[in-house]
């Protein structure tokens, strides 16, 4: 567990390494300057028509992540109200729901459909509000080979019947670090990849889908996060 200025070192270097990726506004100040967030892949592990709901935790070990997303219209630099989000990633071990046979430490490669398993934690959908923003309650994910710490994310506009975003979000290194210290993080077998050495993050705009955490207990990092971005989003 870290002192209080450990987690006060931590807050500040997430919050400027998300400002170096253009995030420079909370999710709450909608600001014109808000950049088109970068479409990225989808990955194997998605499956449609999650539930709704807004905890998908599921009781999963690891530490708690207040995940809160606004959608920016990019155009009108509005808020984009009643569009559809669904978010998936894996668990403290790196283990996806749906697809609990794919080992987190490989060989890597995409599971066959459908998916072998009915599970349905760290998976979820939640529609935005009159201020675009719709909340998550989660978990700190895992790692696999190859990847870094990352959240999937998709969108449908309000109405829409197809998606219009695509996207991974990403978490400071020197926060993944001292997360990665915390049990059950740490009892993984194998190391973790850095944003820096994951091909997806490098190639596909991560920079510019870092979140802003800042710890909800300043005096404890094990009590949990509060994480949020703003995602400018192309409707047409």
């Amino acid at each position: 567990m870290l002192g209080t200025a450990g987690i006060s070192a931590v807050a500040a270097s997430v919050v400027t390494g998300a400002v170096s990726g253009a995030r420079t506004t909370a999710p709450a100040e909608l600001s014109c300057s808000t950049i088109l967030s970068p479409e990225e892949i989808e990955g194997p592990y998605f499956v449609d028509n999650e539930p709704v709901r807004g905890d998908i935790s599921e009781g999963k070990p690891g530490l708690p992540v207040n995940l809160r997303l606004t959608l920016i219209d990019i155009g009108s630099c509005t808020p984009m109200v009643n569009a559809m989000i669904a978010v998936w990633h894996c668990d403290a071990f790196g283990f996806y729901s749906r697809f609990t046979d794919q080992p987190p430490n490989g060989p890597d490669g995409p599971p066959m459909p459908p998916p072998p398993d009915d599970g349905t934690f760290l998976r979820g959908v939640q529609f935005t509000g009159a201020d675009g923003t719709a909340t998550f309650r989660t978990l700190f994910p895992g790692w696999y080979i190859g990847r870094a710490v990352h959240i999937h994310v998709k969108v449908k506009a309000n109405g829409g019947s197809s998606y219009i975003h695509t996207g991974q979000l990403y978490f400071d290194e020197s926060l993944t670090e001292q997360v990665a210290a915390l049990d059950p993080y740490n009892q993984h077998d194998f190391r973790r990849w850095r944003n820096d050495e994951d091909d997806i993050y490098t190639q596909q705009g991560g920079a510019d889908s870092m979140l802003t955490v800042t710890p909800v207990n300043p005096d404890s990092l094990a009590d949990g996060l509060d994480a949020s971005i703003n995602l400018g989003i192309q409707p047409t």
